[in-house]
């Protein structure tokens, strides 16, 4: 029926899902100062399809992102797409990563009625031996190292997200990881990671005690955290991260991202 918008539906493929953000008020947040709203769709990037060097990459800033990455980190527009599609891709050095993150604007306080969201739509070059972050990290991680070295965890911060590690290269895991402790899985979300497949992954916290975890614009489950061992009331920037496993190139593209935290109500 024309007019009817039914927003528990996961909504278009490769849109941002209604289910996530029906109780966002979008750019609002930002305009009555009642928080923080981005949403970037790569619409120009610069020096696409060129080599860039680690010295030039601290210089750059890839829309409302800052980008950090080793030698050699080649950013590219995937071709054929409606709208930005950002490629980011490592050089075949062991180790080498690149990042692109925010500032800190998020903080997920239990009970305190302010909410947060987060969603992304990417894939994956190759199902390899690389790690791969995306989600909120506080500020101490918020660089190319985000992942360990050879993609086997994440930094000793706090952080809320999707990971990808060499030890299960074709895995997407929901979690959250207070400080230097064992990340939390929150959620095996995938378990058969398919290259060059495009993804929509989400979370969204609800102001009380709960992170409602989305895959492909649907809700699969829901986490109920504590501040005994959730990164309660800590600062957090955006970011999606790719480290290379050992010596060889990988790539990770993303057609958007979509972060907002509600200051005040």
């Amino acid at each position: 029926m024309e007019g009817i918008v039914n927003y528990s539906q996961a909504g278009a493929a490769a849109q941002p899902s209604p289910a996530i953000w029906k109780d966002c008020p979008g750019d609002l947040l930002n305009e009555a100062g009642l928080g923080y709203y981005i949403h970037e769709d790569f619409l120009a990037t610069p020096l696409v399809n060129t080599t860039i060097t680690a010295a030039l990459l601290s210089r750059l800033q890839v829309a409302k992102f800052a980008i950090d990455g080793d030698d050699d980190t080649v950013l590219t527009q995937k071709t054929g797409e409606q709208g930005g599609y950002l490629d980011l891709e490592t050089d075949g050095d062991d180790n080498d990563a690149v990042a692109i993150f925010t500032e800190p604007f998020a903080e997920i306080v239990l009970n305190s009625g302010n909410k947060v969201w987060f969603e992304v739509r990417l894939e994956a070059g190759a199902v390899a031996d690389q790690g791969i972050f995306v989600g909120l990290v506080e500020k101490a991680g918020l660089s190319r190292d985000v992942v360990a070295d050879n993609g086997t965890a994440l930094i000793g911060e706090s952080l809320i997200g999707f990971q990808v590690l060499s030890s299960d290269t074709d895995g997407i895991d929901a979690v959250m990881k207070l400080d230097a402790g064992t990340a939390v899985k929150m959620d095996d979300l995938v378990s058969a990671l398919a290259a060059d497949t495009e993804l929509k992954l989400g979370f969204k916290f609800d102001g009380k005690e709960s992170i409602e975890i989305y895959l492909a614009g649907a809700k699969v489950s829901t986490y109920s955290i504590t501040a005994s061992t959730f990164p309660d009331n800590v600062k957090m920037g955006v970011i999606v991260c790719l480290k290379t496993g050992t010596a060889a190139a990988v790539s990770i593209a993303v057609d958007w991202v979509r972060a907002a935290y509600q200051v005040r109500r």
